[in-house]
Order: structure tokens, then sequence, then C-alpha cells
């Protein structure tokens, strides 16, 4: 079977990132603007199970790359980008944000904000650029040292540490809390998500033939009514309001609810194809807000408005349609707003190499 992959960007790829993306800021915006702690509330209780997967799934997806050199000097090239683009970013916005949004809204000083910020595992937000570098540190290194190796059996090993990994992430996160390393590199979102960047990296290799898979009505309609019914069965939960403590069975369902909404957002954005392309609206924007992931990662957490009485007008009411839709429409201002910033930080080649991770143009 042929495994070739075209160099060539994927316009329904950038769509779904950018999709992602919105529901990323959607998420923080209820979160920490409308619904402080209550991340089960409204249209995120359905989208917080594999919001984050699905990012990770597509960072393995367009990290494979077919007949790849891992040779010495590739190896050392892309870990040292890899370090740049997702470490300075990090600890230069972070950082920022420490001193100054998250140092005003509890009452600290800038320096017990960036102590706070080195020591908590989710970073202030900021932890996703960590957990990825982390896993492509795994990947570089898994497909250097095998390089000669089988790539199935570079495949079997990757496999074979998401699995350890997870298994790891079945202690709580308060068990990982109590080890300072830990909440150093984010070691729990490393193991609770490694296993979606590494399923994303093994479906592009057989993207040609999982996707023949997938377009079987029968199969879409039952990935479907799977997804439906096994979270109907996780709402039926003690557990389910809560973010990360979660039982040995809740953790089971949101595995399954993850890979669910991952294949069926998969199918969604490959059969509506061309309405995601280039050539429509929707499409454009969305394939431009995927391409500034990272730049609307980094600068959104400055622009997310603190407005409890709007949550709390919206849970007194139970508005689905009307929440649903504000907060959509908040989310994509605060997206326009963080583009804004973006370009004109790109207006310096200099910044832009370094604190958002554009390449430099070749002269």
């Amino acid at each position: 079977m042929s495994t070739t992959i075209s160099t060539k960007r994927i316009e329904w790829i950038d769509a779904l990132r950018g999709f992602t993306m919105l529901f990323v800021v959607y998420y923080h915006l209820e979160v920490c603007g409308l619904f402080i702690d209550s991340p089960a509330h409204g249209l995120n209780g359905f989208f917080r199970t594999f919001r984050m997967p699905l990012f990770f799934f597509i960072s393995g997806f367009v990290a494979y790359k077919n007949n790849e050199l891992w040779n010495l000097n590739n190896f050392k090239t892309k870990l040292i980008k890899k370090l740049r683009v997702q470490i300075v970013p990090m600890l230069f916005f972070g950082l920022l944000y420490s001193m100054t949004v998250h140092a005003n809204d509890t009452n600290t000083t800038p320096l017990q904000s960036i102590l706070i910020f080195f020591n908590q595992s989710e970073k202030l937000g900021y932890w996703f650029t960590e957990a990825l570098l982390l896993m492509f540190i795994i990947y570089y290194t898994v497909s250097f040292l095998l390089r000669k190796k089988n790539l199935k059996i570079r495949q079997f090993v990757l496999v074979g540490i998401s699995i350890g990994a997870y298994l790891l992430a079945f202690r709580s996160v308060t068990h990982y809390q109590h080890i300072q390393i830990a909440n150093w590199l984010g070691l729990y979102n490393l193991l609770l998500y490694l296993q979606f960047f590494v399923f994303g990296n093994i479906v592009s290799c057989y993207r040609k033939k999982l996707f023949k898979i997938l377009d079987s009505s029968l199969i879409r309609g039952a990935i479907i009514i799977l997804l439906a019914g096994v979270y109907i069965l996780y709402l039926s939960q003690e557990d389910v309001q809560s973010s990360y403590i979660h039982t040995g069975t809740t953790k089971i369902l949101i595995e399954a609810i993850s890979y669910l909404g991952i294949l069926t957002t998969l199918n969604v954005f490959r059969h509506y194809s061309k309405f995601f392309s280039s050539e429509t609206k929707i499409g454009s924007g969305l394939q431009y807000i995927g391409r500034r992931t990272l730049d609307i990662y980094l600068i959104h957490w400055f622009l997310i408005p603190v407005i409890p009485s709007l949550g709390t007008f919206f849970t007194e009411n139970h508005l689905f349609i009307l929440e649903t839709t504000t907060v959509i429409l908040i989310s994509l201002l605060i997206i326009q707003f963080t583009l804004i910033i973006s370009n004109i930080i790109r207006t310096s080649p200099f910044l832009a190499y370094w604190l958002l991770g554009v390449k430099r143009e070749k002269k």
C-alpha cells in the first residue's frame, strides 16, 4: 500500500484546525469569562470532551511526512526549531500575562505570578505549547533512534509509549501536582493527550486506506450513533462536572467520546471539503484562523472579557441557542483582535521569528 503524502497544505485540515481553535477560545471565554469554573456549561459540556484531543490529533496528523530522512542533522534541526517555536513564545507571552493580567486579577505581585506560572502544570493556560513540544520530542527521538527499523516498528513503539502514558494518567492529576518536576513539565497533560498525537500521526500515514473505510455510510452512521450513546452514558456519571478528577469509568468514557468525536468531526470536514475550501468565505476564514493557531493561542488570553452577569443571565434563562450564538460571536471578535495584534507583530521579521515562530524568508 502506498503511503505517499503530499507536502501541499490540505485545505479542509486547515479549516478543521481553525474550527478547533474557535472552540478553544469559546471554551476559555465561557470558563474564564462567563461561567467561572463551570466547564460543563452549555455547548462546552460536549465539546470539552474532545476539543483538545482533536487539536493534538491534527498536530500529529500534519507532523507525519512520508520518507522523512531521520539522520542526525535533520533530527537536530527539527528539534531546535520546535524548541524555538514552542518554548520562546510560551515564555514571553506566558510571563507577560503572569505579570500583568494574572497579577492584577489575583492581587499578587508580578514575581509571585511568575512563580505560579512555573510551578503550575497548567502554566496559567499556556500548557498546550509545552505539552505539544514534549510530544514532538518523543516523536522525533523515537523516529531518529529507530530510523533503521521498519516504519511499522516505529509506530508500534509510539503506540506503546502512548498507551503507557495513558495508564499513568489514571493516577489523578492531584497525584502529579505533588511532584514538582511534573508541574514544571506539565506532565499530566502529556500523559493524557499523547495518544491523540500518535493517533493523528498514524491516521495521516495510512489515510488513503482509512479514509476509504470512513467513506462507508454505514461506518459514518455507526460512529455518530456510538458518539451519541456514549455521551449520554457519560452524562449519567456523578463526576461529570469535574475537569480532571474522574473515576476510572468516566475516564474511559471520555476517551471513547474523544476518539468518536475526532472521527465524526473528521468525517464532516472531509465530506463537506468543498464548503470548507478557500473558494468559500467560511472556508477561507477558518483556514486563515487555522494557519494562525499559535498566534491566537498565545495572545487571546489577554483579551478574554470577564462578564459574570452575562453568564448568570444565560444560567437563569436557559437560552441555549442565544448563548451559543452570543459566545461564538464574542469568540470571533476576540480572534479578530488577536489577529490584528499578530499582524502588527509580524511587521517585524525579528519579532515574528522569535515570538510567533514564523519562518525567515530566504534571501
